[in-house]
Order: C-alpha cells, then structure tokens, then sequence
C-alpha cells in the first residue's frame, strides 16, 4: 500500500474542523497561527524534499547541507505553533478533561449567592 503524501492544506482543515469541533469556532485571534503553520509546514516539506535531492551534505565541500539547520529551527517553530493551539498530546495532556469547574460555586460562596 502507498504512503499517502502529507498535505499542509489538508491538515490546516482538519485542524480548523477539530477547533470548531471544540470551541464551535475558529476564534479570531488564533487565525495568524494557524496560517504560519501551514505556511511552516509546507516549508517544511520543500525543505525536506530538497535535502533528499541534494543530501546532507554538499558532495564538493563535504559540509553539512545548510537546509539542516533551516529544517531544525522550523521543526521547533511548528512545535511551539501546535502546542499554543493545544494539538499536542503534551498539551492535551495539560487539559484537565471531566474535571468540575468550581469557579462559579466559589464566586457564589463569597458572594452569598449560595442558593443560585
């Protein structure tokens, strides 16, 4: 069976479909991130697809490719980008899922609205 080629677009959608899945909106402020991240994501293919054209390193300098270090910064940017929208399994660890929110209660208790 073949691979199926990792699509940026593709992924932004399903990204967006699972936000509004969860929030019921795309919120407006989080519209620039998910933007860089597609845009991230399909510099990360290019950048990958060139360095398995041309190789890690340069056949007549015998340096390291200078993509590398490119591909390990975008790496960390596309990271840092999925964890602020919370599509990490690190940052949905960090959710607390089923857990009663207590706040109401606790500004009713020291109001004196205990009865609400």
């Amino acid at each position: 069976m073949a691979k199926k080629k990792f699509k940026a677009a593709e992924y932004i959608e399903a990204v967006k479909a699972y936000i509004i899945k969860k929030y019921g909106e795309v919120p407006t402020e989080w519209e620039a991130i998910i933007l860089m991240l597609g845009d991230n994501l399909e510099l990360y293919k290019d950048i990958v697809d060139t360095i398995k054209q041309t190789g890690i390193y340069d056949k007549s300098t015998g340096k390291k490719n200078e993509l590398l270090s490119t591909l390990k910064d975008l790496q960390a940017s596309i990271m840092r980008q999925i964890q602020h929208i919370g599509l990490s399994p690190y940052a949905v660890s960090k959710i607390k899922i089923g857990e009663d929110d207590s706040t109401d209660d606790y500004i009713n208790m020291l109001t004196g609205d205990d009865d609400k």
